[in-house]
């Protein structure tokens, strides 16, 4: 019996796309041999019928949740990242700053969706699955400091047993702990640490040259993620952000724990 080409194909597309990582335009059409013309079209097509979905992040294509079987903390992951991407999205064409998604992981937080890319405002990127500082980035400083008691003890532990290796990061951790706890939960949101370049390198060794705010993504009770707003700190626009735009990041995070609490 005759089978159908152009459905053989998409089945083909499917089946590389069954790894977490997922897979860029080049890589399917390297491993597939199908024209890239007509890829395309496949992976338009199974993206409209949500069978697959593409990170901004990195721009590779991966299979929805509804269809890959994966552990669970990968699904959660996962799914996150699915529902965040239009918010995302959507607050980077109101504030015009991208925004990262972050979550947290084995004790540190870990990007795995941003719309850096499509800001197009030269402003530096980073791979998903970037494990972000535990002490001197915006995001981590708002999961600590609005995470559940438990959570937030069981990062600092972890963190002590194995020191980072960002000096500044080891300085807030012995010394300044408690002070910037407080003073993120006054503010009511995360500020990067003026002393951080973005690595665990020495900000005179490394630097990213970025500003950022952020604020925790709630489910229930416990912070599931952080969505942060960032810029190039030579502008100095943390004040004029916060003033006008904070309002919109907390109501992004407000909307993507109600998104994910329907899913």
């Amino acid at each position: 019996m005759k089978t159908i080409n152009t459905l053989e194909r998409g089945l083909l597309v499917l089946q590389e796309l069954d790894e977490l990582r997922g897979q860029s335009l080049a890589e399917l059409y390297e491993k597939t041999g199908i024209p890239k013309a007509t890829l395309l079209r496949i992976l338009e097509t199974l993206r409209k019928s949500r069978f697959i979905w593409r990170a901004m992040g990195d721009g590779c294509y991966r299979r929805t949740i509804s269809i890959a079987a994966r552990r669970q903390l990968d699904e959660r992951t996962l799914q996150l990242a699915e529902i965040a991407a239009p918010f995302l999205v959507q607050l980077q064409k109101k504030v015009i700053w991208p925004s990262d998604l972050t979550v947290p992981r084995e004790g540190c937080l870990e990007l795995v969706e941003t719309s850096r890319r499509y800001a197009g405002l030269g402003i530096a990127e980073y791979e998903l699955g970037y494990k972000v500082d535990m002490f001197l980035a915006a995001p981590s400083r708002a999961y600590l400091a609005f995470c559940r008691d438990e959570q937030r003890e069981a990062a600092i532990a972890r963190a002590r047993a194995n020191p980072p290796a960002n000096p500044r990061s080891r300085q807030v951790l012995e010394r300044e702990l408690d002070a910037m706890l407080a003073e993120t939960r006054a503010q009511g949101y995360g500020a990067r640490d003026p002393l951080f370049g973005g690595s665990d390198l020495d900000k005179s060794l490394r630097d990213d040259q970025l500003d950022a705010i952020a604020v925790p993504i709630f489910h229930g009770d416990d912070v599931i993620a952080c969505i942060s707003l960032l810029w190039p700190r030579k502008f100095q626009l943390r004040a004029k952000l916060v003033q006008a735009h904070l309002a919109d990041l907390k109501e992004s995070a407000t909307a993507i724990g109600a998104a994910l609490a329907v899913s």
